[in-house]
C-alpha cells in the first residue's frame, strides 16, 4: 500500500534501480545519494529552462520551430 515516506513511486523506482546495481555487483544507492546524483541536476536544468522560458515570454519573445530543411543542417 502507498506510504508517503516509504512505499511510493520514489521508493519503488530506487529499488527498481538498487535491484540492477546489486545484480551488476555494485553497492546499492541510498535515498541521498540517489536523489544528489540524479534527481537534483535534472530539477537545475528543468529550472534554468523554466527561468528562460518565463524571461522570454515576459519580453514578448517566443521561439518558432526551424523549417525542416534548417534543422537538419
Amino acid at each position: 500500500r502507498y506510504d508517503e515516506h516509504n512505499h511510493n513511486c520514489y521508493t519503488y523506482a530506487l529499488a527498481f534501480i538498487n535491484s540492477i546495481l546489486t545484480a551488476q555487483g555494485k553497492r546499492p544507492m541510498t535515498k541521498s545519494e540517489f536523489t544528489e546524483k540524479f534527481v537534483i541536476p535534472q530539477t537545475r536544468r528543468a529550472s534554468r529552462y523554466l527561468t528562460l522560458d518565463q524571461v522570454l515570454t515576459e519580453n514578448e519573445f517566443y521561439i518558432v520551430p526551424l523549417p525542416e530543411a534548417e534543422a537538419e543542417r
